[in-house]
């Protein structure tokens, strides 16, 4: 027995039709109106939902040990700029970021500095009184100026002491001045 194509299309839409409208019939509610006073009959207690567990997210664990500083530098190579630095008449300059973090579980004051440029000391400073907590981080600008338009390196080393008196000296990375 054969049966024909639109026998078997019109059979088919009117199964779909037919499930709409089941599907559109079941999802139709009523809406109760709102009582006036208190009902007399007693509720079944419906059941309370149990939650779900949710898992609570696992916390990074804290930085432990004695302060340890590490130093990020924020260009580098660092483009050349010849903007005007303070007291500085020298017509090439750079600017770039050094970024302290404490990386240890103990608060750090940094005390100190010394500043090289082409490898020679340039000048140092002490009292700086930088204080970073654990997991802190300070940015520090620092510039430099040169008669020479050429390619440069410089480089600040850092030194202090942890909560705990421990000694922290370090020396910082190599930083490179871009020429023209």
């Amino acid at each position: 027995m054969v049966i024909k194509a639109t026998r078997i299309a019109r059979t088919w839409v009117l199964a779909v039709l037919v499930g709409f409208a089941a599907i559109a019939t079941s999802t139709c509610g009523s809406v109760d109106p709102t009582p006036t006073a208190p009902s007399t009959t007693t509720p079944s207690p419906s059941p309370t939902p149990t939650p779900s567990p949710t898992p609570s997210p696992t916390p990074s664990p804290a930085p432990s040990g004695p302060g340890r500083l590490s130093i990020g530098i924020n260009p580098n190579p660092v483009p050349i700029s010849s903007q005007s630095i303070p007291n500085c008449s020298l017509p090439n300059t750079w600017t770039y970021q050094q970024v302290l973090s404490n990386d240890g579980g103990t608060e750090i004051t940094i005390s100190d500095r010394s500043d090289f440029f082409d490898g020679v000391m340039t000048g140092s400073r002490s009292g700086l009184g930088i204080v970073l907590r654990p997991g802190a981080s300070q940015s520090i600008t620092t510039q430099w100026c040169s008669a020479n338009a050429i390619e440069h390196h410089t480089r600040t080393d850092f030194s202090g002491t942890d909560a705990s008196n421990n000694r922290i000296n370090v020396t910082g990375p190599t930083v490179t001045l871009a020429g023209r």
